[in-house]
C-alpha cells in the first residue's frame, strides 16, 4: 500500500512526467523529478520501491486506471509514457478516494465562510463543487462562472507564488505593448486577481519602485541566484487606497464626489465602487456618492465605462482628466467615416 504522505504530489508529478511525451522517463528519471519536488518542500525523498507502488496505484481501478505504453525502452531500460497522448489527470473525473478526500476538505473549509476573511470560500465551495461534479445529478448547470479559457499567464501561477514564498529574484521575459519582449530582474512580493486578469507586484530595482505585470504578457521566468530584496509592505493594506493595482509613486489620497443618474445610482449602491463609497448628504437627492482613493489608470477606466450616467464633481483634476479623455474619444467618432 502506498504510503498517503504526499502522495498526491507523488502522482502529480508522474502525471506530468507520463504526460510528456518528448522525453522518455526512465525509473531513475521519475525518482530524480519526485525526490526533486519532495526537497523543494522540505521533505525526504523516496526510494524505487514506493515509486513502483505509487505506479502500481495509479493503474489500479481503485487509482486513476491509468494506462502506460508497455513497450518503450531505452535501450535496456523501461520508459514511462501514456499510451493515450491526450490523457492527463487533469482531464479526468475524480476516483473515489479524491472524491472522498475533496468532500471533507469541502466540509472542514465550510466551517470557516462566515469569517470576513474567508468570504472568498461562498463563491470557490459551490465552484469546484460543480468542477468536479460532486452535486447531485441534475444540478450541474444551476450556477455559472465568469472566465476567459483562453487567458494566458495562468500556467504562471503556481511557480509565481512558489517564487514569492522561497524569496527568490527572477529574470522575467516579457511582452510590452509594444509587441516587443524586455528582461528584468524582479523580486516578487505578492499575486493579485483584478478583473479577471492576474497580475505580479514585485520590486524592480531598475526603477527603485513596485511594478506590476499581468501575467499574460510573461513570456518566461528563471530564478537567479541574486540576493532577494525583502519586502517591508503590508499586502492586506497596500490595496485599500486605490481601486485596481496600480498604485502612483507620489499619487495623494483624493475625496472624489460623483453625481450618477437616479437609475445608475442604485446600481452603484448595490456593487460598491470602492470600500470608503459613502452617499453625500448635501445632495437632497442622494445621486451623488464619495469615494477616497488615489487617482489611477483603473479609476479612469472604471469611471468613463458609466458614460452618461455619471458626472465627476469634484476634485477639479480629476474631473478635468475626464473631460480630457471624453473629448479624446468623441474626436476619434467625428473623425470616423
Amino acid at each position: 500500500m502506498a504510503t498517503n504522505r504526499h502522495a498526491q504530489i507523488r502522482y502529480t508529478v508522474l502525471d506530468k512526467c507520463f504526460s510528456n511525451f518528448n522525453r522518455n522517463y526512465t525509473y531513475d528519471d521519475l525518482l530524480e523529478e519526485i525526490n526533486h519536488v519532495l526537497q523543494e518542500i522540505g521533505s525526504e525523498g523516496i526510494q524505487l520501491r514506493q515509486l513502483q507502488y505509487d505506479i502500481a496505484h495509479m493503474k489500479s481501478d481503485v487509482g486513476y486506471s491509468i494506462e502506460l505504453n508497455e513497450d518503450l525502452k531505452e535501450g535496456k531500460k523501461r520508459v514511462f509514457r501514456y499510451s493515450d497522448k491526450n490523457f492527463s489527470l487533469s482531464n479526468n473525473p475524480l476516483n473515489v478516494e479524491d472524491a472522498e478526500q475533496l468532500e471533507s476538505t469541502l466540509a472542514i473549509l465550510t466551517r470557516y465562510k462566515n469569517r470576513e476573511e474567508f468570504n472568498w470560500l461562498e463563491e470557490l465551495i459551490p465552484r469546484m463543487e460543480q468542477a468536479f461534479d460532486l452535486v447531485s445529478n441534475g444540478d450541474d448547470s444551476i450556477i455559472s462562472y465568469q472566465g476567459n479559457q483562453d487567458l494566458k499567464g495562468l500556467e504562471h501561477l503556481g511557480v509565481l507564488f512558489n517564487l514569492i514564498i522561497k524569496r527568490k529574484a527572477t529574470e522575467i521575459e516579457y511582452e510590452t505593448f509594444s509587441n516587443k519582449i524586455d528582461i528584468a530582474t524582479v523580486h516578487p512580493y505578492h499575486l493579485k486577481q483584478y478583473n479577471n486578469r492576474w497580475f505580479l507586484l514585485c520590486f524592480n530595482p531598475t526603477y527603485n519602485s513596485i511594478s506590476n505585470y499581468p501575467l499574460d504578457r510573461i513570456r518566461q521566468m528563471r530564478e537567479t541566484v541574486k540576493t532577494f530584496e525583502k519586502s517591508s509592505i503590508n499586502w492586506l493594506d497596500y490595496f485599500e487606497d486605490i481601486i485596481g493595482v496600480t498604485k502612483p509613486k507620489d499619487g495623494k489620497l483624493a475625496k472624489i464626489k460623483l453625481k450618477f443618474s437616479e437609475n445608475r445610482v442604485k446600481y452603484v449602491q448595490t456593487k460598491p465602487l470602492h470600500g470608503t463609497q459613502k452617499i453625500d448628504k448635501d445632495d437632497k437627492t442622494r445621486c451623488t456618492i464619495a469615494i477616497e482613493v488615489i487617482p489611477n489608470h483603473e479609476l479612469y477606466q472604471q469611471l468613463l465605462a458609466f458614460g452618461p450616467d455619471l458626472e465627476v464633481i469634484e476634485p477639479l483634476y480629476v474631473r478635468e482628466k475626464m473631460i480630457v479623455l471624453i473629448k479624446e474619444t468623441c474626436n476619434k467618432y467625428n473623425h470616423a467615416g
